[in-house]
């Protein structure tokens, strides 16, 4: 099991089924999604697996996830199942309800057919944290996943169903992620006359109770600077108007139709300038200051800040206020 960047990895929000609570019970489910670090939906999976000794099953735990052999009837095989998830799994962080329950079942599974455990060995255990953050109480004795999603006004799904399953538990790790959090919805917009030329900036932040605008001139930059500018700006102005402390419980998702910025600030695109560098890592550095900073990729129909820019740069050329 290798050791991965937490702040690259895509977890794995799964769940299975079994024909009854022993060790060497079969395994008749497996269902799920891979999201990458700022919880985005990447992969779902959902499989029906063959019994392979269901001597071994009880019959409650067999009602619990309604097996009925006509239901199971197209059912992969276990082996054809792993084979097929193994590399979607290897190296990321395993997630779950109860989650170890599902890991070393699967461990052993993965043993059985010669493959090594392919998670990380870093796993979240969703029920501990919702414990931590809620308390017994809030859970009940059984089916406390059900009690939970009840608790959090959280749509459930089907109990016992691997993929409903895990899906609950994405929504209730988002929930316990971001219930405590303030929400900021920024936009952000640059742009330069020539490319490079006199560039300009604008900045739509919408804290919960007032929406602040801004706008400015930056000198000359290219379009891709100006564009780096206008986050920096926005992000400097949420620190300075919140505070260090509350910008720790702060999230932060800022849509730009930039999709070099959006992108590069990901780690999806490579940067190819060297002048962006700096502003890269301003960025970079300025996002460890907030709980966390999402990026959106908008249409530039959307962009609130778009005319800002337009505002600003119409001084020089004021044709642009009419496109």
């Amino acid at each position: 099991m290798g050791k991965i960047d937490l702040n690259n990895a895509d977890i794995v929000f799964l769940d299975i089924e079994t024909s009854s609570l022993r060790p060497d019970a079969d395994i008749l489910a497996i269902g799920g999604l891979i999201v990458d670090q700022n919880m985005n939906l990447k992969e779902e999976f959902n499989f029906l697996i063959k019994p392979i000794n269901l001597e071994k099953a009880d019959n409650e735990s067999l009602k619990l996830i309604g097996y009925e052999e006509q239901k199971w009837q197209n059912a992969k095989s276990l082996d054809e199942v792993l084979r097929y998830l193994y590399p979607k799994f290897k190296d990321k962080i395993l997630a779950g309800w109860i989650s170890h329950f599902d890991w070393s079942r699967l461990e052993k599974a993965f043993y059985a057919i010669g493959l090594d455990d392919p998670f990380d060995y870093r796993k979240i255990d969703i029920f501990s944290l919702a414990v931590a953050k809620y308390g017994l109480s809030n859970l009940g004795e059984k089916e406390t996943l059900t009690k939970i999603c009840q608790f959090l006004n959280i749509e459930r799904g089907n109990s016992h169903h691997a993929y409903d399953d895990a899906l609950a538990s994405y929504k209730v790790f988002l929930k316990i992620l971001d219930e405590d959090w303030e929400k900021i919805e920024v936009y952000t917009d640059g742009g330069s006359l020539n490319n490079p030329g006199e560039a300009a900036i604008g900045v739509v932040i919408n804290f919960p109770n007032k929406t602040k605008r801004y706008h400015k001139r930056v000198g000359i930059k290219t379009n891709n600077q100006a564009e780096y500018l206008a986050v920096i700006y926005a992000l400097e102005k949420i620190k300075l108007i919140l505070g260090k402390e509350k910008c720790l419980k702060t999230k932060v998702v800022i849509k730009s139709d930039s999709e070099i910025i959006t992108k590069q600030v990901e780690g999806i695109y490579k940067i190819v300038e060297k002048e962006i560098i700096p502003y890269f890592i301003k960025v970079h550095n300025l996002r460890t200051n907030f709980g966390k900073v999402e990026f959106k990729l908008i249409p530039r129909k959307e962009n609130l800040a778009d005319n800002l820019v337009k505002l600003e740069l119409s001084t020089i050329y004021p044709p642009l206020l009419k496109n």
